[in-house]
């Protein structure tokens, strides 16, 4: 029953994504291992987006880690707990998250035996920079821990990059490229243990990098990500704009902008009055979003809640006035006139 329960909201979750993102690109798929430990380490560039991408790209079932604040409603708490989510504590939420994160830990070692899966963004934190950040320990430490435990079994390391060509505007194009695993009891002493966990944070941060589009010159950040996007690459292929990247000071670049037609800006028009009502609502949110990394995460809650049911409201009321016929052709082409409008529109980085 609560896999029945998973599996109904991960695919709610899938038609959410697919209306909130212009196009969702999967490569890798055969990287992930059918069954077996699996830890999946992904870069954390677009707060709860990132988290269900991997659990909607994949057929594992995933447990994922998610900061406790999230969990401090019990109806949130029992809500997240039974699609998987696990809180894990910052020194923020108290004195005793020390001790709650061994008692979290634990549980991700049962997990791991049982030959599950667990998705953690190793980098600690969001953050809207296209680089890959120093990684934390943790999920070297949920590994070292599990394996003393028990020392036989193996555990795999699946690297994720998650690669948006724009993290605030809609609708985004997304790529999700899943790395070869890496075995990771092979970097793990479990006798004389490394407590900085150096090699594995290399190996998997080294990996990652590739999959993901890194500038690693922090000082010329901004004038390296001006420069590619004059050259207007696609940051959904991050090998590509990584070997761009590489030869930046040597590319020469056109000062002339190419002017854009969209034929398609009368459908535009025509969904954004059909939709009048959930787009005031969406600009009045937008304004109180503090941290803009949350931008899409609200956006994803209001095309889960707002739009569907402003649409059905919108249906029963042609049913009211004229009959089911009618009502139906409202509804499907209202579906229909969001999709084309959505595939469409041009994104500006």
């Amino acid at each position: 029953m609560k896999h029945l329960w998973y599996n109904i909201i991960r695919f709610y979750v899938k038609i959410g994504l697919f209306f909130l993102h212009k196009k969702i690109i999967i490569s890798g798929e055969e990287n992930i291992p059918e069954k077996g430990a699996v830890l999946f380490v992904g870069n954390h560039q677009n707060a709860l987006i990132d988290a269900i991408l991997i659990p909607t790209t994949t057929k594992r079932n995933i447990h994922f880690l998610t900061r406790a604040s999230a969990f401090k409603n019990k109806v949130a708490d029992k809500i997240l707990r039974s699609l998987n989510m696990i809180p894990v504590y910052r020194i923020r939420d108290g004195i005793n998250t020390v001790e709650k994160n061994t008692l979290i830990f634990k549980q991700c070692f049962e997990i791991l035996k049982n030959e599950g899966a667990i998705e953690i963004f190793a980098e600690g934190n969001h953050h809207l920079e296209r680089r890959i950040f120093p990684l934390k320990k943790g999920f070297a430490r949920i590994v070292l821990g599990t394996l003393q435990k028990y020392p036989n079994l193996k555990i795999q390391i699946v690297p994720v990059g998650i690669n948006y060509d724009s993290h605030l505007n809609f609708p985004s194009r997304v790529s999700i490229y899943y790395g070869k695993p890496i075995l990771a009891n092979t970097f793990i002493n479990i006798e004389n243990p490394d407590v900085r966990f150096s090699n594995i944070i290399n190996v998997v941060s080294s990996a990652l990098k590739k999959l993901t589009v890194h500038i690693e010159d922090k000082e010329n950040y901004d004038k390296i990500t001006s420069k590619l996007n004059a050259l207007k690459v696609d940051y959904t292929k991050p090998s590509k704009v990584n070997e761009v990247i590489k030869n930046i000071d040597n590319l020469p670049i056109s000062t002339i902008k190419n002017r854009q037609i969209n034929w398609f800006k009368p459908i535009h028009l025509l969904a954004k009055l059909n939709s009048v009502f959930p787009l005031l609502i969406w600009k009045y949110l937008k304004s109180t979003i503090k941290d803009p990394v949350f931008t899409n995460t609200f956006r994803f809650a209001l095309i889960l809640t707002i739009f569907p049911l402003f649409y059905l409201i919108q249906t029963c009321i042609v049913y009211y006035f004229f009959n089911l016929k009618y009502a139906l052709i409202y509804l499907i082409g209202s579906i229909v006139l969001g999709i084309i409008s959505k595939k469409t529109m041009i994104v500006n980085l």
